[in-house]
């Protein structure tokens, strides 16, 4: 780690010294966000940690996946089980993987059977924008956004006449990703209806995959006041899963299938209103396939299949009732199901309401305060406040801060996993309970650099914990409690014309408040370095790294998982307008490593191909 620090330090040095062209041509202050303050603001004005990923910048980077997207940016950490279609969560700030809000254009998508979110299950060519706000969302937003909010608004029809796009890739492991978009407007009617395909051999054995996906996002503008919006699709999958390396299982099998629905109806009676409601529907179904053939005190074939259907509606009023105070407010109400041939079918409902109040105290400081209230029909209410603010010194110079409570509430297999002789649910649980506090400074050095560092502190309680409750029975508990510290340390500079560099540091501290033990799979040191090249006929080649510091396996901390150094290379070529070329590789190094202990992951991996527009 001493030497990395120095490389990074020689690195920061050298493009302070050297750069030459403005900062500001790749950062857009005036760019539009919504998941912080759940209204339209400027990026520059937020009060939150805000990273917004384009898809601009998606395919110049040279993801394949959504989790390759978001593994560079600061305090986010991966969960990656190796390869494609293998199951990939994030993770921020020393939270778990259920512990992170995800959702799409504001639809939550976490799973109540166990809080989480497959990334790998979300298109990447659909993807419009990325917003990852860091820090507890909970005031907004309501069960799990403890560690971070991850929004991924999706693309719309086109504004005027029609547009289709084709992509092709083939890859290591013989991957093929094959993706069709095609969207009209039309008088005040607008579609874009897109589907996808793909496949892979897999690099292990039993872990092939086939997947394949079709959405439709209908649009109707009475006039620019009132405007409708329906969006609905599937995503179905098939695919082995070999288990860890230490205890490969050569042929389970896993498929899985999701469709969702929203429904979204926007209206603005005048300059100062805005009236958002929002009907919505996930359904989620998780088939696993087990071959006990070898055991014979079990069945030869089992299938277990988990079913659950979330069903919500959102309604928002945001009114401007003085010059500097804006109001937002809105009701929600969501029902879970959970239907499953292991813990039967159980439900619970949410109902919730929230308020939050957003003043230009003066010219240079803006504040937010407010609350949200969730009601469970399954174990009572929850309360959560938030303050946060933003001072700019003057144009070069800010500050922003907060304090803040979240929380998430138990999973259906927290609650309901069935009695199998030695583990059983825990229906009388309470939700996990955090506050965080946050200060932090942005300074744009000149116009060339500019630099980030951010503070938090985290004490999270009544973390649910698997454990034997004194019966020789395993059950979940609420017995756990964590202290996080954490700093974020950010640096974007243009080195010479064309060429930029990204620089980012993360230090986290998450322990075990009881036993001074860090975190499972929670990193201390985490960097990212970017490299991109970018001229003015269409040729962009970026170089990116990621050092990843040792981790544990184990709450006694006395299993590690080695630390690891990956480097990726991309280039992308516009040939003519509306013709771009792409090659991509993986793990350049080709490094032995693992991100989860008992999952590899790929070596050298490289992909070709071509994205069509017209």
């Amino acid at each position: 780690m001493v030497k990395l620090s120095k490389v990074l330090g020689v690195i920061c040095f050298a493009a302070g010294i050297f750069v030459r062209s403005a900062f500001s041509q790749n950062v857009n202050l005036e760019k539009i966000v919504v998941t912080p303050s759940r209204m339209e603001e400027s990026y520059g004005s937020t009060t939150r940690n805000v990273d917004v990923v384009g898809s601009g910048e998606i395919q110049e980077e040279g993801s394949q996946n959504l989790a390759d997207v978001l593994t560079n940016l600061p305090s986010v950490d991966i969960s990656d089980y190796g390869g494609p279609g293998a199951n990939k969560n994030i993770r921020m700030r020393g939270s778990t993987a259920a512990q992170v809000l995800v959702m799409v254009d504001g639809r939550p998508v976490n799973n109540p059977r166990d809080g989480q979110v497959d990334l790998s299950t979300i298109p990447l060519e659909s993807i419009d924008r990325i917003e990852l706000m860091r820090g507890p969302g909970s005031s907004l937003y309501g069960s799990s956004a403890m560690g971070g909010t991850l929004n991924i608004i999706t693309k719309n029809p086109p504004k005027q006449g029609q547009k289709t796009e084709v992509y092709s890739s083939f890859g290591t492991a013989r991957t093929y990703i094959e993706r069709l978009s095609q969207g009209a407007n039309i008088s005040k009617f607008g579609y874009l209806a897109s589907g996808g395909y793909q496949s892979s051999e897999g690099f292990r054995p039993n872990s092939a995959l086939t997947a394949k996906d079709a959405n439709l996002k209908l649009s109707y503008a009475a006039n620019e006041e009132n405007n409708l919006n329906l969006n609905s699709g599937f995503y179905t999958d098939r695919l082995g899963t070999p288990g860890p390396a230490y205890l490969f299982d050569p042929d389970d099998k896993q498929r899985t299938l999701k469709r969702f629905f929203d429904f979204n109806w926007s209206f603005r009676p005048d300059e100062e209103t805005a009236f958002i409601t929002n009907v919505y529907q996930n359904y989620d179904r998780l088939e696993f396939m087990e071959n006990n053939a070898e055991q014979v005190w079990e069945t030869p074939f089992q299938k277990d299949i988990h079913a659950t259907t979330v069903r919500g509606l959102d309604v928002e009023v945001e009114k401007q009732l003085l010059e500097k105070y804006r109001l937002v407010c809105g009701f929600n109400y969501v029902k879970n199901m959970n239907d499953s041939t292991t813990s039967a079918k159980h439900e619970y409902d949410v109902t919730a309401g929230y308020l939050q109040n957003h003043l230009d105290l003066a010219k240079n400081l803006k504040i937010n305060f407010g609350a949200r209230l969730d009601d469970y029909s399954n174990f009572g209410a929850q309360i959560n406040p938030n303050f946060d603010f933003l001072y700019t010194f003057n144009e070069n110079i800010k500050v922003h801060g907060l304090v803040s409570r979240s929380f998430r509430a138990p999973t259906f297999n927290d609650l309901y996993w069935p009695f199998d002789g030695w583990e059983e649910g825990n229906p009388n649980l309470k939700p996990e309970k955090g506050i965080t506090a946050e200060i932090g400074t942005e300074a744009k050095i000149s116009k060339y650099f500019t630099s980030g560092l951010t503070y938090y502190r985290s004490n999270y309680n009544e973390l649910i914990q698997w454990s034997d409750d004194g019966t020789g029975i395993w059950r979940p508990q609420n017995i756990g409690s964590a202290t996080i510290d954490g700093v974020e340390f950010e640096n974007k500079v243009y080195i010479i014309d064309k060429l930029g560099l990204e620089v980012n540091y993360t230090f986290l501290r998450a322990l075990d408040a009881k036993t001074h033990k860090f975190l499972v799979y929670q990193p201390e040191h985490k960097a990212d370095v970017r490299l991109k090249y970018a001229d003015y006929k269409g040729l962009v080649v970026e170089l990116k790294g990621q050092f990843t510091a040792t981790r544990f396996n184990n709450a006694a901390n006395t299993e590690k998982v080695k630390r690891f150094f990956v480097l990726g290379l991309s280039v992308t070529k516009k040939i003519k307008e509306g013709v771009t070329c792409f090659a991509y590789i993986d793990n350049l190094l080709n490094r032995k490593y693992r991100v989860i202990q008992g999952f590899p992951m790929p070596g050298f991996s490289l992909t070709g191909g071509m994205k069509l527009e017209f």
